[in-house]
């Protein structure tokens, strides 16, 4: 039952990945849109490791393709390579709040819970209404003992989203 928040928690991390990150444009490598169909995690390193490759792959579109990489990444419960990845992103775009969340939920799932509320809170300076942000937080903060601001944070993620996953406090 333990695992059962952490199992749901990477359920929404995946939708929010689908829906957050945009299309690839037409000139990208194939293994790029293929990658971005896939619904296996593995198949989904594997292509966008040779989308990311590609020469013609720059910017924001590599930043977003080392997300995207990320993201599958966690699927594995490969974190450590997902965390490489979002830090290889982040070099790129430093102002995607995404990518604070994500890195904020790899700390976590390391067990580094001080630099995972340190993104969470940067996650949620750059947007105020990122609900998963607020409760990868709560959980952060949970592991850290912290009930009483777990407890805020769980409540303010579930006002923005009540989809949203939180700690049983």
């Amino acid at each position: 039952m333990r695992n059962r928040p952490a199992a749901l928690t990477l359920i929404l991390l995946f939708l929010l990945a689908c829906l957050a990150i945009p299309a690839l444009v037409q000139g990208q490598p194939q293994e790029c849109k293929e990658a971005q169909e896939s619904r296996s995690p593995q198949a989904q390193v594997d292509l966008f490791t040779i989308c990311l490759d590609s020469p013609g792959l720059q910017g924001d579109e590599r930043a977003q393709t080392y997300k995207q990489r990320a993201v599958a990444y966690m699927h594995l419960g490969r974190h450590q390579f997902a965390l490489d990845d979002i830090n290889h992103g982040m070099k790129l775009k430093s102002d995607d709040s995404d990518m604070y969340y994500l890195r904020g939920f790899a700390y976590r799932a390391l067990g580094q819970y001080q630099k995972a509320v340190e993104d969470s809170n940067r996650a949620i300076s750059m947007d105020p209404t990122f609900a998963a942000a607020y409760a990868n937080r709560a959980f952060a903060y949970q592991a850290l003992g912290e009930k009483s601001r777990a407890k805020s944070d769980a409540m303010r993620a579930k006002e923005l989203d009540p989809s949203v996953k939180v700690p049983r406090l």
